[in-house]
């Protein structure tokens, strides 16, 4: 009889503790759709959400709307998703592909109000975990941009490439700048021998997001080479005297495709919800899941 009794005891344990281990083994294993991003230079991969408030806190300064903040994740989200291949290929951590700065870094560049800034960040991203932006099914090329010339630009003007999401369209932003240089700095960045009136005869043939596509004289040059030599903001440039010197205006800050950050933050501070935002810059777009698509 207290043998029976033992190998009852035995049985209920082993039916109550198997279920229990395999609940907990369970809940431990990783989720299916977790996705790691390894980036370059960082000694360590970290997990895809970890990884955007980094981009979000470098890419947009954490003092805007937390609706763009919201936009501008889901376009980080997408960029990284669809150029790491779900995080199967490394990132830079610069403008070569999107900009990072690690925890450390975040704490230098807002120090006290570094408390306040990582939390508005963290609830950017985790108010729009795993969201993407797709067309056709497919994460998209979410460019993006700091700030456009009233209207952004077309995929197919910078890049020859036509993307139906990558289209013109306006932007509520404001943004200039005015430099001016040396005759001499100008022929030696641009490794021309030009005198100032050969600058200012310079013809300059715009698109039709009014930058320039074409810069026509001795020497011609693309818009985005004149811009790339030169370091300007922006392929939206006039040149003009300023006395012995030539003065270039420039709108706009960035290539101008894709979603305006600051034109996003405009949009945010006068009530556009983070769909509105993205659905305006990526037209025929839709908002899906990471891991659904996965």
């Amino acid at each position: 009889m207290k043998k029976n009794i033992i190998i009852i005891t035995f049985i209920i344990c082993f039916l109550f503790t198997v279920p229990l281990l395999y609940y907990k083994k369970q809940k431990q294993a990783p989720e299916p759709c977790e996705i790691f991003i390894t980036i370059e230079g960082e000694a360590q991969s970290v997990s895809l959400e970890q990884y955007l408030i980094g981009v979000v806190a470098a890419e947009m300064p954490a003092s805007f709307h937390s609706t763009a903040l919201q936009a501008q994740a889901i376009a980080a989200r997408t960029y990284v998703i669809r150029n790491t291949n779900y995080g199967q290929k490394p990132i830079k951590p610069t403008t070569m592909h999107q900009v990072f700065i690690n925890e450390k870094a975040r704490k230098q560049k807002w120090l006290t109000a570094f408390a306040q800034y990582e939390q508005k960040i963290t609830d950017a991203v985790q108010a729009t975990a795993g969201q993407m932006i797709l067309y056709d099914g497919e994460p998209i090329s979410a460019m993006f941009h700091a700030s456009s010339n009233g209207v952004t630009e077309s995929a197919k003007n910078y890049s020859g490439h036509d993307l139906p999401y990558l289209q013109s369209v306006t932007s509520p932003e404001e943004s200039s700048q005015t430099i001016t240089m040396t005759v001499a700095e100008l022929n030696n960045k641009l490794q021309t021998n030009w005198t100032q009136g050969d600058f200012l005869a310079l013809k300059l043939e715009r698109n039709s997001s009014g930058r320039v596509q074409t810069v026509i004289g001795k020497k011609q040059f693309s818009g985005r080479d004149f811009r790339e030599q030169l370091q300007l903001r922006s392929t939206d440039f006039t040149l003009m005297k300023d006395g012995n010197d030539i003065a270039i205006i420039t709108k706009g800050y960035g290539h101008g495709v894709g979603m305006s950050q600051y034109g996003a933050n405009e949009l945010a501070q006068s009530s556009a919800t983070t769909e509105q935002i993205i659905t305006h810059y990526y037209p025929q777009t839709t908002i899906g899941n990471v891991c659904t698509k996965k």
